[in-house]
Order: C-alpha cells, then structure tokens, then sequence
C-alpha cells in the first residue's frame, strides 16, 4: 500500500512539469496578443517610426516568435524572468519584494474564511431548517453573488468612511511608520520578530479590510462543502453504529463526522486558495496593496510582457505547487487511494 501510494505522488509530481510548460507556453503566445505595442509606449506619444523601431529592436520585439520564446526560455533557465519596462527594476526583484505582500494578505483572509465558515457549516449540519441553517444558505448565497471589488468598496465605505474604525486604505503601513527590517517580508511577522508591537498593531489593522473581503469570498464555497459533507457523514452508517455503541454526540459529530467529511474540504480549500490567489488582483487596487496583483495590472496597460508573463508563470507556480500537496495530503491520509492505480 505504502509503495503504491509513493508511485501515485512521483505520479502527480510528473503531471506537474507539462502543466507549467503549458502555462509558460499559453502566457508567451497571449502576452503577444495583447493589444498596444511596448515600443510605442515608451518611445512615447512625440516618437518618430525611427525612435520606435529603434526601440523594438531594442526590447527584442522585431525577432520572430519562436525566437523571442527560445529566448525567454533560455533566461528562465539561468533564473531570469526579464526585466520590467515600467518600473525598470528586474522582474524577479519586483516579485520577491511584492509576492510577500500578496500571501500575508491571502493567508489572512482563508483563515479568517476557515475561521467563520467550518463552525457555520458544521452548526448547519448539525440543525437543519433552523435559522442557523438558512443564515448560512444566505451568507453562501451572498458571498458568491457579490464581485470581489464591490464588497471590497462596501467595507472600505462602512468601516472607513462611516464608522471611521479602519485605518486608511494607503498600503501596509500607514505613513507614520516605518516598515520593520525585512525577515519574511511579512509586515506582521517581521514586527513580532523584533518585538515591535506597535508596528505590528498598525500593519494588522491594514490587514483587516482587505483580508475580509477575500474572507467573503471564501466563505460561500467552504460554508457549503462543509454544511453537505457534514450531513452526509452525519447520515451514514458509522455514525449512527456510534451512536447505537454509546459514543458521545461529540465524540461522534467532531472525530468520527468531521474527519471523514475534512477529505473533500481539502480539495475545496485548496481550490478556494488558487481563486483568492487571482482575486487578490482586484482587491490590492481597491485598498492599494502594493503586492504583485497590482504589479500584474499596471504591467498589462503598458503591454510589459515579461513584468505579465512573470506573473502568471509565478501564479502558475503557486497553484500547481499547492494542488501538489493537496494531492499528497490526499492520497497520505485517504486509505482509498492508491489501490486501484
């Protein structure tokens, strides 16, 4: 059983290779397809057809495709991702200083959902057709019905413009202070490692808005999964043979319901991670997070190619890397797996 189930991970880490060179492939062809040319954007509006075509030739643009691709392949290979036309800085520095950023705030807010959502889900399992029941159909119902920058601009509008009980949505300090000595790139880490809880005060509560409009957006799939997987486990045979042996009702709802219905909450987890992981984009331009969401969009209005491609391959990287381990996860702690392959 062990030996089958390390042969079905080498599996799943193989699948993983076509999959990236797919997405390298699928980036590459439709950053070329973008509207606009680099050139023209910074040769600027007063550029002659000279000025810009000497501008191409400089950004390696009058080379033909499979050529501009060997070449972007051959700089991935020596750990090169290009280098950025808007920023001028590396495309690798650009991610390593804005990726942190990005997976504090994407962190936060699927363990604020995980948070609100398990306890919702399980208590609606446990009291059908009651009113905790039908407040979780609509905070699922809600959640998924609402764009991600519409609750992102109701909160900021209630809880920053109302009430006045958020900070202002300038970034991950507010100007006042200064950001502690890099060490994770976790403003919030960072500040308990040096022991500056003020700092760490200050970047929580510019955390707090944008983490609970991913946290909205969580809530609804994983509420949901829980909610059915609980009653399905709730309902079979092990549970009621608990039951009928004297096991205590929560001996029964949270080892032996909760357990079981945790494999297919996984899965759901995992996929609502890739999702905050691309909604991230529209809530670090609502509320200024300077993360690689708001990197991505300023480098697709100047048509960056290499500042976008470096993105999406990094956002490729991350996802497939996280369906890897849930896939490990999976088959580890699933006694199914493994026997049929």
């Amino acid at each position: 059983m062990l030996y089958d189930k390390i042969q079905l991970i080498i599996k799943r880490l193989m699948l993983a290779v076509p999959t990236l060179f797919g997405v390298l492939v699928i980036s590459f062809c439709l950053t070329r397809a973008l509207p606009g040319d680099p050139a023209v954007y910074f040769a600027g509006a007063m550029a002659d057809e000279a000025s810009i075509q000497q501008v191409r030739e400089k950004l390696g643009l009058d080379r033909s495709l499979p050529y501009q691709f060997l070449a972007y392949c051959n700089n991935l290979l020596n750990g090169e991702l290009g280098q950025s036309l808007t920023t001028g800085q590396s495309v690798t520095y650009e991610i390593k200083a804005r990726l942190p950023a990005s997976l504090e705030l994407t962190l936060l807010g699927l363990f604020m959902g995980l948070l609100t959502a398990i306890p919702l889900g399980i208590l609606a399992a446990l009291k059908p057709n009651t009113w905790i029941d039908h407040l979780c159909r609509v905070l699922v119902t809600a959640g998924a019905s609402t764009p991600i920058f519409f609750s992102g601009l109701f909160l900021m509008f209630v809880f920053y413009y109302l009430l006045g009980w958020s900070p202002s949505p300038i970034g991950r300090l507010d100007f006042i202070y200064l950001e502690p000595p890099h060490v994770t790139g976790f403003y919030t880490i960072d500040a308990l490692i040096i022991g500056d809880y003020e700092v760490f005060k200050a970047a929580f509560a510019q955390l707090l808005l944008p983490a609970s409009t991913l946290a909205l957006c969580a809530l609804a799939p994983i509420a949901r999964m829980t909610r059915s997987s609980m009653i399905t486990a709730l309902e079979s045979e092990y549970v009621k043979a608990a039951k009928a042996n004297g096991i205590s009702a929560k001996m029964r709802v949270y080892v032996y319901a909760l357990q079981n219905a945790s494999l297919p909450l996984l899965t759901v987890i995992g996929l609502v991670f890739g999702f905050l992981l691309g909604g991230n984009v529209l809530v670090e331009k609502v509320y200024s997070w300077p993360g690689i969401g708001s990197f991505a969009i300023d480098a697709l209005v100047a048509s960056d190619y290499a500042a976008i491609q470096g993105f999406v391959l990094i956002m490729a990287v991350l996802f497939v890397t996280l369906n890897l381990i849930i896939d490990i996860l999976y088959t580890l702690f699933d006694p199914r797996m493994g026997r049929n392959e």
